[in-house]
């Protein structure tokens, strides 16, 4: 009996051999697998310095910005765009910048579009500045009324306040060309009637305020299209 048991015995050995080379395989493969994760952890922490090494080095660039005048200048231009905007905002709205608003009774005889002298002298005084600083400017004419309906005697000539104001501010224009040459292509004629009054028409006082020119200026270059006028 006991070579036989020796003989079933044998094969103890290798058998554990392989068990232990088993047991290896599996630990191996969990040492593997804890080094990638060790890795992939590694590699995170690596991604999350290098990130805050970034908002570092844009920190201290932003800070050497302000310390060398940087921001201080893009700020200066950014304020300068923003106001060239606006401005270009209110030369859109009003049709252009105001050089002179002049009351229709002080430049032309009554309920009609002829120039008197005074208001020739008038004119004659926006001539230098038309012609010398604002030379490269175009100059919008408008023709304002207050809201009294022309008369019958009146209506074949003017048949509503819209001509009556047109032809003023035409009249206008015509005296800067005829007497003064200033080119006609720097000019844009407007009536606009009773439409923008800036007082009440329900006063005589508020009336000769509607009834006015209003003279404005734009850049030559401008690309704005007027919309309203006051």
């Amino acid at each position: 009996m006991r070579p036989a048991a020796l003989r079933l015995l044998a094969p103890a050995p290798a058998l554990a051999l392989a068990l232990l080379l088993l047991t290896g395989c599996a630990a191996q493969k969990r040492l593997i697998a804890d080094q990638h994760a060790a890795i992939d952890s590694l590699m995170a922490l690596n991604d999350r310095y290098r990130a805050q090494i970034q908002m570092l080095e844009d920190s201290l660039q932003f800070y050497d910005d302000i310390d060398s005048g940087i921001y201080h200048r893009r700020l200066r231009q950014l304020g300068d765009r923003i106001n060239k905007l606006e401005y270009d905002l209110a030369v859109s709205r009003d049709g252009g910048t105001t050089l002179a608003v002049l009351p229709a009774d002080a430049l032309f005889e009554p309920a009609s579009a002829r120039l008197t002298d005074a208001g020739r002298e008038r004119l004659a005084a926006l001539v230098d500045t038309l012609t010398g600083p604002l030379a490269t400017y175009r100059i919008r004419v408008e023709g304002h009324s207050d809201n009294i309906p022309i008369g019958p005697n009146l209506a074949e000539t003017y048949p509503s306040n819209w001509e009556l104001s047109a032809a003023r501010a035409a009249a206008v224009v015509r005296y800067f060309l005829e007497r003064h040459d200033v080119p006609a292509d720097r000019f844009e004629v407007v009536g606009l009637g009773p439409t923008r009054p800036v007082a009440s028409n329900a006063t005589a006082a508020g009336r000769r305020q509607n009834r006015r020119v209003r003279i404005a200026v734009q850049p030559a270059g401008s690309d704005t299209q007027p919309r309203a006028a006051h």
